[in-house]
């Protein structure tokens, strides 16, 4: 369960590829990550900002997401194995989390400083139409954003999941073998994320 974690929330695919006997990272998010294309935070954080319209460069947009990886580096979680039979294992996972209303009340906090804050100049520029004043604004809020997220911490009480898990067969670089996996691989990555970040 702990692999599936590590592979579900942090990307991590050591411990999985370690526990099953994969041939290599890339093997363990091809078979067990639906969306492992999309699974490159810079990539992801390109598309989202260049479909909003501000564009950033690669090193601005690595700065951001290392930023968000250290968010996820502070998570940790706990696992154990509450029922079991020969073909069902019960697993009581409790995860770190954290608060989406913080983070947006952070954002808030930086919208509202750069409205406050901002110079007549560039409110002047942005009344006219000017696109690079525009730019250069949600750029730096962008930025302040992500700087004040990667200082949060994670709340101390942990959520609690029960997990159901079953034997499936893997295919673990080209050979099947049998492994305890939620019963339902894309929920579990859905309920765990959606506890992460509540």
């Amino acid at each position: 369960m702990g692999a599936l974690y590590e592979l579900s929330v942090k990307e991590n695919a050591t411990p999985m590829k370690d526990l099953l006997g994969f041939a290599s990272e890339e093997d363990v998010k091809t078979t067990l990550m639906e969306d492992s294309a999309e699974t490159d935070l810079v990539s992801m954080f390109k598309s989202e900002f260049e479909a909003a319209g501000i564009e950033f460069s690669d090193e601005e947009v690595a700065e951001m997401s290392n930023a968000l990886q250290g968010l996820i580096d502070k998570l940790d979680y706990s696992a154990e194995i509450t029922d079991q039979s020969k073909d069902e294992t019960t697993v009581l996972l409790k995860v770190k989390s954290y608060s989406m209303d913080d983070m947006q009340n952070i954002m808030v906090d930086v919208m509202t400083d750069m409205q406050n804050n901002i110079d007549e100049e560039t409110a002047a520029a942005i009344m006219t139409g000017d696109e690079d004043a525009l730019q250069k604004l949600m750029q730096d809020a962008v930025k302040q954003y992500m700087g004040k997220i990667g200082g949060m911490v994670p709340a101390e009480e942990m959520t609690e999941l029960t997990i159901k898990c079953q034997r499936v067969k893997v295919d673990v670089s080209g050979k099947e073998k049998v492994a305890w996996m939620p019963q339902d691989l894309s929920k579990f990555s859905d309920e765990v994320n959606n506890a992460t970040f509540k």
